[in-house]
């Protein structure tokens, strides 16, 4: 006890001198001058080029800066924990004692058994808390990547007893970019608008960043909704990291709007995710009194309980929650130099040296709160054992039939969340599904993550509060499109042991005589379809399905099997390169591919020179990107086309669509933003439509396409309301939008867009009323939206009342092309792997149905 008092005292004299007093000059030195600094560790400036905080640092120069704080400290580890997609480093520094570093995997592995719930570890007096300080997620936040280096150099080089005894008792994980591709972006923009004479006027293009700006990684997506999906490459690096080291206080800095003042969480009372426990909160509350003593000590405004919520466990300040960890959001004023605000100037160099205090702040709430924490952490994983115990929930079954590289990614996604998969043993029959033995998997409540694993597979739609501020429903094995039910105890007997996910090749098919063919369930079949265009091959596809003798014996193959002939191909291909490329989908792609010596089959009136198997064209599509669209949308687009399937896409800025000749394209693809209506344009992408060109649109892009081009009605959006009193306006309003909801949708899926779907309930992501009146053509509704469509999340029953009977995605002919529209994004995120196939059976299938005679 006498240790703890002496090091509070010592604690709170340093911070005393080191957070200055009230009305401090704006810009002032970065650093505390009241003690001594390693003058073997060099600062900032001398690695960058200029003084921390005079302009945004170049990213390769910031990276450099931390390499040789490692090469010079021995508090200092640096290692690589993922690359982007751009091939880029994503740095993380563990920043502890000398003594510490010497047995940092004693430590680790002490740490981590805290969140077992079977381990035996307790607290002891010298086990460090961990504390884990993030920047950079959003790659336009530059003060946030910058002040990175500032608090690295601060706790590699200060002196003195405090930073003696918090080294000591703490261990301090840094990633100082987060976002290295939409840094790399960012910085660069800035150094290539940057004046020798500061340029404070906010209308300056140094300060007013290109389409898509520097916010999002490669792929234009926004990381700081990865935590949980885990689609991109450096949120599976942190979150592997996480769980390596399971943080007690985890905190992300960012930036927001130049004229708002500062955000210190909590965020809005009733907006915080059901399964986070309240004492959480408070821990929240508690470490964040201490920014606020530093906030109030100079006078600086912010704000608390506003604006920004605890709901979405996909953010970086919320999943920490979900994991015994304490998550933290901090946001100040953006400023990408100096310029002029509603509140007088704001210094770049004042924004990086609030976020070292607050910085440091966060590290003496972790050394003066660490037993707190740390018996909190150990408490989380218990109670979660007890939870688990009362629920009358043991365990979820899934599957996927007929596609084993969709269950291969959800368990995947699991995995990364240290969440144990068992395979089932024996079928098992719910609700008149069959859930089959060595192809159906069971996630069991009674694990160490028993609250994640609520808040991933649980169905909520009622709220405490209806605003939120992402999306409201993220119902795992909804977006992945599995069969999914919870079950209880009885049903776990026939469950089999723990498996981990590897991806399934299929078997080395039979050399074919006569054709190919291959069933369009399996999630990369879109993919193998690529392949062989690519390779100049001339497949198929069968509108019926097929009966057929093969070499593994009669099979029944569904609608939109692929036919691939080994004769009459018009390909340079030989039969041995043929037989090469379809051993390698088996391969890579895991797709069943079945050898026939015959074009005869056992279908009545349907062999495979049927007129009911039809050509598919090799793509060249055009993606609408630039001004007016929406970067989320469009990078969901191209990362599916291109990272995962492998197609060729061409980027295309949508403001000079007019100049281009469309000709040499067979696809444009238009997705969220704002299209005006331009009678030239618009007659000649109608043409272009008419001549056989395939439009895809969806949200916007298909609100657009579906009035200008087929003359489709979406009343949804606008509405007539009665005299309000203004105070009333928030909550109205929320009454009146779709917060990010999951719903579910009637597919036909005997449909060229429907096809490869074993079932015809299927579900979408929707943030938009979009949707369309029945079209004139009956068979031009793909997806209805039925009567309660809500599967979780929030949408008002007004709005599921007026969604009701809608058609979700329709799919028409225009002349010799065709216009398909969804009126939501069967991309999210990347997420939504149970919608992928409509928008690719959109390309390669978009003239596989015809418009009714009559």
């Amino acid at each position: 006890m006498r240790i703890l008092s002496f090091l509070a005292v010592l604690i709170t004299a340093f911070f005393s001198i080191a957070f200055a007093q009230s009305h401090v000059e704006r810009g002032a030195v970065i650093f505390p001058e009241n003690i001594n600094y390693n003058p073997d560790i060099p600062r900032p400036a001398e690695i960058i080029g200029h003084p921390l905080g005079h302009r945004v640092a170049r990213h390769d120069l910031l990276l450099e800066y931390m390499r040789t704080l490692g090469e010079k400290s021995d508090r200092v580890k640096v290692e690589t924990i993922a690359k982007t997609h751009e091939g880029r480093d994503i740095l993380m520094l563990t920043v502890t004692s000398p003594e510490n570093m010497a047995r940092l995997d004693e430590i680790k592995a002490a740490h981590v058994a805290l969140s077992d719930p079977n381990s035996d570890i307790q607290v002891s007096d010298d086990m460090p808390v961990v504390t884990w300080l993030n920047y950079g997620v959003h790659g336009a936040e530059v003060s946030s990547t910058d002040s990175s280096m500032a608090v690295a150099y601060y706790l590699a080089a200060a002196q003195g007893e405090y930073i003696e005894e918090t080294l000591k008792n703490s261990v301090v994980l840094i990633i100082a970019i987060f976002n290295p591709d939409g840094n790399a972006r960012q910085s660069a923009w800035n150094h290539m608008h940057g004046s020798q004479v500061p340029i404070t006027d906010p209308n300056g293009r140094n300060h007013n960043t290109y389409w898509p700006g520097g916010r999002t990684n490669h792929y234009w997506f926004d990381l700081n909704r990865q935590w949980l999906l885990q689609t991109q490459p450096g949120p599976q690096g942190w979150v592997a990291k996480f769980h390596e080291w399971m943080p007690n206080i985890s905190v992300d800095h960012h930036e927001m709007g130049t004229n708002s003042t500062f955000y210190i969480p909590p965020g809005v009372p009733g907006r915080t995710f059901p399964m986070i426990p309240t004492e959480s909160i408070d821990l929240l509350e508690e470490v964040t009194d201490r920014p606020r003593d530093f906030m109030d000590s100079e006078a600086r405004m912010y704000f608390s309980e506003e604006g920004y919520d605890n709901f979405y466990i996909g953010k970086g300040a919320t999943y920490p929650h979900m994991n015994g960890s304490i998550g933290l959001l901090f946001e100040q004023a953006r400023t990408l130099g100096d310029v002029d605000t509603i509140h007088g100037k704001m210094s770049f160099r004042d924004n990086v040296r609030t976020y070292l205090n607050i910085s440091l702040s966060i590290v003496k709430a972790g050394l003066e709160l660490r037993p707190r924490l740390l018996d909190y952490q150990k408490r989380f994983y218990a109670q979660g054992q007890d939870m688990a115990a009362d629920d009358d929930i043991k365990g979820y079954i899934f599957a996927s039939p007929k596609d084993k590289a969709r269950s291969y990614h959800f368990r995947k996604l699991l995995d990364r969340h240290q969440i144990d998969v068992n395979v089932m043993d024996n079928d098992v029959t719910i609700d008149g599904f069959t859930y089959k033995a060595g192809e159906s998997y069971m996630v069991k409540t009674d694990q160490r993550q028993y609250t994640l694993i609520k808040g991933m597979f649980e169905k909520i739609t009622t709220f405490e509060n209806n605003t939120f501020y992402d999306v409201s429903g993220f119902t795992a094995p909804l977006a992945f499109g599995m069969d999914y039910a919870p079950v209880g105890s009885r049903t776990l007997d026939n469950a089999g042991e723990i498996i981990k996910p590897t991806f399934e090749s299929a078997p080395v098919p039979e050399r074919a005589s006569a054709a190919y063919v291959f069933e369009w369930n399996e999630y990369y079949s879109p993919r193998a379809l690529n392949r062989l265009l690519q390779a100049g091959v001339r497949p198929k596809v069968s509108t019926k399905p097929i009966m057929m003798d093969t070499s593994d014996g009669r099979q029944e193959l569904g609608y939109g099997s692929i036919i691939v002939s080994t004769g009459w191909q018009g390909s340079e291909l030989s039969d041995d390169e043929l037989y090469s490329l379809m051993a390698t989908i088996a391969k890579e792609d895991g797709i069943k591919i079945h050898a026939t010596s015959s074009f005869r089959t056992a279908s009545a009136g349907m062999d495979l020179g049927s007129r009911n198997i039809l050509p598919i064209e090799k793509p060249n599509i055009l993606l609408l990107v630039g001004e007016g669209t929406r970067a989320y949308d469009a990078g969901e687009v191209w990362h599916l086309l291109d990272y995962r399937m492998n197609i060729p896409v061409v980027l295309y800025d949508k403001r000079n669509l007019s100049r281009l000749d469309l000709t040499d394209y067979t696809h444009i693809i238009m997705v969220g933003g704002t299209y005006n209506n331009d009678d030239a344009l618009n007659n000649k992408i109608r043409n272009w439509v008419r001549s056989g060109g395939t439009i895809i649109a969806h949200r916007q892009g298909a609100k657009w396409a579906g009035e200008t081009l087929l003359n489709l009605i979406d009343d949804n959006e606008t509405y007539p309301l009665d005299r309000q009193d203004y105070a009333s306006r928030v909550p109205n309003e929320v009454e009146n939008i779709v917060g990010g909801a999951i719903m579910r949708g009637d597919l036909d899926n005997t449909h060229p867009i429907g096809y490869g779907y074993n079932r015809r309930e299927i579900y979408t992501h929707r943030d938009t009323l979009i949707a369309f009146d029945k079209p004139e053509n009956p068979y031009a509704t793909v997806v209805k939206i039925p009567e309660n469509a809500l599967a979780s999340g929030f949408a008002s029953s007004d709005n599921q009342s007026r969604l009701a009977g809608k058609a979700n995605v329709i799919a028409e002919r225009l002349g010799q092309g065709s216009v398909i529209l969804f009126a939501n994004n069967p991309n999210f995120r990347a997420y939504f792997y149970g919608s992928n196939k409509m928008f690719l059976n959109s390309i390669y299938f978009s003239k596989a149905f015809v418009r009714p005679r009559n």
